[in-house]
C-alpha cells in the first residue's frame, strides 16, 4: 500500500477479461459507487502465448496478435464506458504478459492501494482456473485484496 497518501488520492486496481466472472466483477463495483471516490485502474492482459490459430489459417503470426491487441483495447474501452456511465472515474491499461504474474506486478508496483478480482460461487469445474489464478494472487499479492 502506498504510504502518505490521502484516502481520496487511492487507487483500486481491477483486472478484467471478458468472462462471466469479469461481468460479476463489475456489476459488483458499481453497485458500491456510492461508497468508492478512488479512481479505478481496469487492468486487460493480453496473453500472447494463449492465442490460437485455429480459424486463422490465412493470418500470419504478427497479424493475429495485432487483431489481439485491437480486440483487447476495444474490450478495455467498453468496460471504461460502463463504469463512467455510473459515474465513476476509470483509467485503463492494456498489458501483453502472462496473466497471473503481471497481475500480481501491478498490484505490488505500490502503485495500487487495493486489487478487487470477482469469485465463482457455482463450485463448477470450470472455474478450475480462476481457482488457480486467485490461489496465486492471493498467495503472492502483497496488495490489499478484494474479492467479490
Amino acid at each position: 500500500m502506498r504510504q502518505g497518501h490521502p484516502m481520496n488520492d487511492r487507487k483500486i486496481l481491477v483486472p478484467l477479461d471478458g468472462s462471466p466472472l469479469s461481468v460479476k466483477t463489475i456489476k459488483s463495483l458499481i453497485s458500491l459507487k456510492g461508497n468508492i471516490s478512488a479512481p479505478l485502474t481496469l487492468l486487460h492482459i493480453l496473453d500472447v502465448s494463449m492465442i490460437s490459430y485455429r480459424g486463422f489459417a490465412e493470418l500470419t503470426f504478427s497479424e493475429i496478435e495485432e487483431r489481439a491487441r485491437v480486440e483487447a483495447r476495444q474490450f478495455i474501452a467498453e468496460q471504461k464506458e460502463l463504469f463512467e456511465a455510473a459515474g465513476m472515474k476509470v483509467e485503463t491499461i492494456v498489458k501483453e504478459g502472462h496473466v497471473r504474474e503481471t497481475i500480481c506486478e501491478f498490484a505490488d508496483s505500490g502503485e495500487f492501494d487495493l486489487l478487487v478480482i470477482g469469485k465463482h460461487t457455482d463450485g463448477e469445474l470450470r472455474n478450475l482456473l480462476f481457482d488457480q489464478l486467485a490461489t496465486h494472487i492471493i498467495r503472492h499479492v502483497e496488495c490489499p485484496l478484494l474479492i467479490v
